[in-house]
């Protein structure tokens, strides 16, 4: 009889483990989708949906490297299509869940209105962005100061050809030397004592720097519109031309196509689910 009951246990025991879904997620993802698994969970008793937020980058060379996750969710294509030619993800499962909206936030108390021009005040001496050798809304916050005059393209930035790259071009893994050695920030300086760029190593972290520390920052829009931002903070939507685009791309992970993985997956991507994404500032697929 107690034999019995551990291999009832034991087999209770894996059938438990299978009902988890571990996700891996950009950090803009924070709110919609803790709120997505908290519906999912809801409509779904038994199955755990567990999230870790951070840099799509680190995220994809942690899961080069071994880590354990079922579903990855990315703050632009490029990686999910890594994992794909790498033979790391389940073929056909890669997807767009979204585009990023990228905004300028200022602390209300520097009685700024917000917009590129906002950055040229004496006010503001430091700005928060996402470090953009691996975080996506970083590249994005760079494009967006480029777009708009605030930093300038160095002729002798230490890589070949690089004031000619097209956005897509610019080998940003490799902008390890800080972004002031391959742009000029002067325009951002200009009439200051001093000025300086803080960088977050995700754009959740990026967040907590403008809010504590910098007062200014480039973040992004489902960050800014939670009430954490919004009530302390003014914010200036980009247009979505003037800045690198960021296709938000999601993928099942190779060998993790479990019923429960594609329950959630499919979930995400269902009306229900494409309604949240949209509240928290998404701009969804087709729209």
């Amino acid at each position: 009889m107690k034999k019995l009951l551990g291999v009832i246990f034991l087999a209770l025991g894996a059938a438990w483990a299978q009902a988890q879904v571990r996700v891996v997620a950009a950090a803009d993802l924070q709110y919609a989708l803790t709120e997505l698994a908290q519906r999912f969970e809801a409509q779904n008793p038994g199955i755990r949906v567990q999230l870790s937020f951070g840099s799509s980058g680190k995220f994809y060379t942690q899961l080069t490297q071994g880590l354990e996750a079922d579903l990855y969710f990315s703050a632009e294509a490029i990686y999910p299509r890594l994992l794909e030619e790498r033979g790391l993800a389940e073929p056909g499962t890669r997807a767009l869940y979204a585009v990023g909206r990228i905004v300028l936030w200022l602390d209300r108390r520097l009685g700024l209105d917000p917009g590129p021009q906002a950055l040229k005040d004496p006010k503001v001496t430091q700005l928060a962005i996402a470090n953009p050798v691996h975080a996506p809304y970083g590249r994005a916050a760079v494009t967006l100061l480029e777009h708009y005059g605030l930093l300038k393209r160095r002729p002798d930035a230490p890589i070949p050809n690089f004031a000619r790259l097209r956005w897509e071009e610019i080998p940003w893994e490799r902008l390890d030397r800080g972004v002031e050695a391959y742009w000029d920030a002067s325009p951002l300086k200009a009439g200051k004592a001093s000025f300086s760029l803080v960088y977050g190593e995700n754009i959740s972290q990026t967040a907590q720097l403008a809010l504590a520390a910098t007062r200014a920052g480039v973040l992004a829009l489902p960050l800014a519109v939670h009430e954490s931002l919004s009530r302390p903070g003014v914010y200036w939507v980009a247009p979505l031309e003037s800045h690198l685009r960021l296709e938000q791309n999601y993928v099942v992970l190779r060998g993790k196509a479990r019923p429960e993985v594609m329950a959630f997956y499919r979930f995400v991507g269902s009306r229900e689910g494409r309604e949240v994404l949209r509240r928290y500032g998404f701009l969804l697929p087709g729209e």
